[in-house]
């Protein structure tokens, strides 16, 4: 079993172990009182103090006010893959919502794609007389000729974490969704999103290795929030001076399958690497967290992704992973439907408050096993109030 990586800080001649593992941003001076429990090192104070944020959500409650539901909609809830346990988690709160609503909803599994199968669920949706589509992790720029189609016979284009057919990633040409998720304030759109979580990640890891990270990078080639996770990272570890990325392994949904082999093979190869920086979760539970577990490498400094239900397991039992950046699944779900739902009255978004935070073995793991993360934010009760005007 791997080793968990002990951090260390200096307070008189006791040393105390602290961070068993985690998405631990936590950062302090030398001098700072014995009960902080940021490690010590020679990371950047700025990194240091961006650490210990991690630890404090970022997610805000819903808004307050919005238009009440137009009942009667028929929502078709497209997802990349129901075999990814995060979107298919995904798909039954977004269901929910839309029954909270009011609403309809039919569930379209695009299979990952095989045979086109996104582009069989939009069509189906239109043929459906659906009233809108929700898109989950499917990007504009891979479904562009079906979603004008459906654009054409009126069905409204929602997205949760989907990127539209105007970013840079899918072309920069004309935008087709009609409703997205404006995430924060100051970080409201997707690619800010995902760069923020990336660089969060670069920060742990910088303040874990003491300033002197050498990482095996995983990443996800093919879908656009793989590459502004992988952008936020790369940028943020460019910042430290003795830092590096020795290897990356690029991973795309068709590599699913064989996950753990080019990650053991990378891992092999990748002697010298002290820190392993995994950017989406579900790649722990399709064979990176067991190939980690057999390569019982001590010191290994491991981070993950979302925060999945096993994964959240993985970091509790204190093997293989040892953070993830939490993201409420529900919190999303509803924040999209909100969108859509104003979309419907004729309203402009808002910001949903939708946010990030660290967690580790010692910090913000849920009470109980088997359950998912879901942050300090009852959104559920805020959108339920916001949608009844109770």
């Amino acid at each position: 079993m791997i080793r968990i990586r002990q951090n260390h800080r200096r307070s008189s001649t006791t040393t105390i172990a602290v961070l068993l593992a985690a998405l631990v941003l936590v950062g302090c001076s030398p001098t700072a009182e014995t009960t902080d429990t940021s490690p010590s090192s020679t990371a950047p104070q700025q990194v240091l103090d961006a650490v210990k944020a991690g630890y404090e959500s970022t997610s805000v409650p819903p808004p307050a006010v919005g238009p009440k539901p137009t009942a009667g909609k028929n929502i078709w809830i497209l997802s990349a893959t129901q075999q990814v346990y995060g979107l298919a988690q995904l798909s039954t709160e977004v269901g929910r919502a839309a029954k909270t609503l009011g609403w309809t909803s039919n569930v379209c599994d695009g299979q990952n794609n095989v045979g086109g199968g996104w582009a069989n669920c939009v069509r189906q949706a239109v043929a459906a007389r659906a009233d809108a589509i929700v898109l989950e992790s499917i990007d504009c720029g891979a479904v562009k000729a079906p979603l004008q189609e459906a654009r054409n016979a009126g069905v409204a284009i929602a997205s949760l974490t989907s990127f539209d057919c105007d970013d840079p990633t899918q072309g920069s040409s004309e935008a087709l969704f009609d409703a997205s998720i404006e995430f924060l304030k100051d970080t409201s759109t997707p690619n800010a999103f995902f760069e923020a979580m990336g660089k969060l990640r670069a920060d742990w890891i910088i303040a874990e290795t003491g300033g002197n990270a050498k990482v095996l990078q995983v990443t996800f080639d093919g879908v656009a929030f793989g590459s502004y996770l992988a952008k936020g990272f790369n940028d943020e570890i460019a910042t430290c001076e003795n830092c590096k990325i020795v290897s990356t392994l690029a991973l795309t949904p068709n590599d699913i399958p064989n996950i753990r082999q080019k990650f053991e093979t990378a891992l092999l190869q990748a002697k010298d690497v002290n820190a392993v920086s995994v950017d989406v979760d579900f790649m722990f539970t399709a064979g990176i967290q067991q190939a980690l577990i057999s390569a019982a490498r001590p010191g290994l400094v491991v981070a993950g992704g979302e925060c999945g239900r096993d994964n959240l397991e993985y970091i509790r039992s204190g093997g293989g992973q040892q953070m993830c950046v939490g993201n409420s699944i529900g919190h999303i779900a509803y924040a999209g439907m909100d969108q859509l739902n104003r979309h419907f009255a004729g309203e402009k978004p808002v910001v949903q408050g939708v946010g990030w935070q660290l967690v580790d073995v010692e910090h913000n793991l849920p009470a109980s096993a088997g359950v998912d993360f879901e942050g300090p934010v009852d959104y559920r009760s805020g959108y339920e109030s916001t949608w009844t005007g109770q």
